[in-house]
């Protein structure tokens, strides 16, 4: 999995005016399917996307992407490995506060 961190560089008001052309890209990875979830950072200075699939399907979604072509942004590309979600720990039946993620 890899999260990708969107640094914004040009105002929001050009951000603002690519964003459709971000979500839509049929390169990227919200059209590609490669997006889990996503989000704008508060404040409201870039932007999170959390994707799964190979480094260089993500790579080329992000070279792709409106924000990155046209400089408005800059985009970090973070491999990781997860080794904790919520729904599982649930489906385990642990108790909150183990120490686990600070869940």
């Amino acid at each position: 999995m890899f999260v990708i961190v969107f640094r914004y560089r040009a105002p929001l008001e050009t951000i603002d005016s690519l964003k459709e052309a971000h979500y839509a890209n049929p390169d990227g990875v919200f059209a590609r399917g490669l997006a889990r979830i996503a989000g704008p950072l508060e404040p409201r200075t870039g932007g999170v996307v959390v994707a799964e699939g190979s480094r260089a399907e993500i790579e080329a979604a992000v070279a792709s992407d409106p924000f990155v072509t046209s400089g408005a942004a800059t985009a970090e590309i973070l491999a990781f490995r997860p080794v904790f979600t919520a729904a599982a720990a649930d489906a385990a039946d642990e108790p909150a506060g183990t120490g686990r993620c600070g869940r």
